[in-house]
């Protein structure tokens, strides 16, 4: 087991190190520096703000529409996401950490952005023919309407390579991400109050998300020894780029194996006050956003192999497409209980997914290919669509 549970949240808090420190004869490089700080953090009590229940394999399977029955696998609701992703990244401009995987296995991994690709209003009506080929909506009765929504949430993720890769630029290498798809069902008044994950969303969406609610204590030292007053001491000159070769003072045990970061979590980077600037959409926590909004933090978070992904460096303007009536399209959910839970995601060091059922590889493909086949008819239909994006980033 790794410390993601630690390195993540440090990455968010903590400002990066740049520079190699030498203290007590002993040279620390930045590298060193993050894996000190992940070990604190793995030590350390802190508090934290957390939602969703960690699924832990076992018990699972799937309904008719390809919905989970397992309650802790499906207890992130796509509307609590949703809210606390728009919220926290762009009106707070707050950062959190996700468990990446909805899987047995866990993968906390730092927030890096989240933007929306399209959201498209519909009826009861038109969900309930398109999404399940049936005549009523089957499941909120409190809805009103529906906004079909695609979104992108993108992480960073471990490496061993050093040095301060914010500052670098050398972070957008580490920067991955995973598209989702799910229904916001919406009140009289147009606020969220449920939803539903579809499409391969239904099994490859995140277990839980947290965030910590301030660093350890200044006096703590972790039960191997580790200060973190010491360790603090060796990542401010870092971030500074001042080396302390002729400082006198203990860095405790700090200065023993200190490239022995934390077991598989790799290193980490960190996250430190900055510049920022958000143009949010108004209304309640829970109305669906019809603006664009951008927020900008600089911090840093560790990193593990190159990621294609790159944020985007412009501000996009909230476009409205046709507004014509939605087609009749249906695209009925399989009720194969192959394997939806493998992840369709980058593979970071390991399956990430989790395979609930004993369905061959063959009709997992298959089934793969009609979601793919159903979700490009709805979204190459002649629907009335808005499309939003939204750019979160860390500098």
């Amino acid at each position: 087991f790794g410390i993601c549970h630690a390195w993540a949240p440090a990455a968010i808090i903590e400002e990066e190190p740049n520079c190699p420190v030498t203290h007590n004869g002993v040279t620390f490089q930045p590298l060193d520096i993050k894996g000190l700080i992940s070990d604190v953090y793995d030590g350390a009590k802190v508090s934290t703000v957390f939602t969703g229940a960690r699924y832990n394999g076992g018990d699972d399977g799937t309904d008719e529409y390809g919905r989970h029955t397992n309650d802790a696998y499906r207890d992130m609701n796509p509307a609590y996401f949703h809210i606390a992703a728009a919220n926290l990244l762009g009106k707070l401009k707050h950062s959190f950490v996700v468990d990446v995987t909805a899987g047995a296995q866990v993968w906390n991994q730092p927030v890096r952005g989240f933007k929306m690709y399209e959201q498209t209003a519909m009826s009861l009506e038109e969900a309930a023919q398109t999404f399940y080929g049936l005549e009523e909506y089957p499941w909120n009765a409190a809805a009103k309407s529906i906004v079909y929504v695609k979104s992108r949430l993108s992480w960073v993720f471990e490496t061993y390579t050093d040095g301060g890769l914010v500052a670098s630029g050398e972070v957008d290498k580490f920067t991955t991400g995973q598209y989702y798809y799910y229904l916001l069902e919406l009140d009289d008044a147009g606020e969220i109050i449920g939803g539903e994950w579809v499409y391969n969303s239904d099994s490859d969406h995140p277990d839980f998300l947290w965030f910590a609610k301030s660093k350890p204590a200044a006096d703590t030292v972790t039960s191997i020894g580790l200060s973190y007053a010491d360790v603090s001491m060796l990542l401010k000159k870092s971030v500074a780029c001042s080396d302390s070769a002729s400082s006198s003072g203990s860095a405790g045990s700090a200065s023993a194996s200190a490239s022995a970061s934390a077991s598989t979590s790799g290193s980490v980077g960190a996250s430190g006050s900055a510049t920022s600037s958000a143009s949010t959409s108004a209304g309640s926590a829970t109305d669906v956003p019809s603006t664009s909004s951008t927020a900008s933090n600089a911090g840093s978070v560790a990193t593990d192999a190159p990621a294609t992904e790159a944020p985007a460096t412009g501000t996009p303007a909230a476009t409205t497409l046709n507004t014509g009536a939605p087609a009749a399209t249906t695209a009925t959910p399989s009720s194969n209980g192959g394997n939806q839970g493998n992840n369709q995601g980058n593979n970071q060091g390991g399956n990430q997914g989790n395979n609930h059922h004993d369905e061959s590889e063959d009709q997992y493909h298959q089934y793969q290919q009609q979601q793919q086949q159903q979700q490009q008819q709805f979204e190459n239909s002649d629907h009335p669509r808005q499309w939003y994006q939204s750019f979160f980033h860390w500098w």
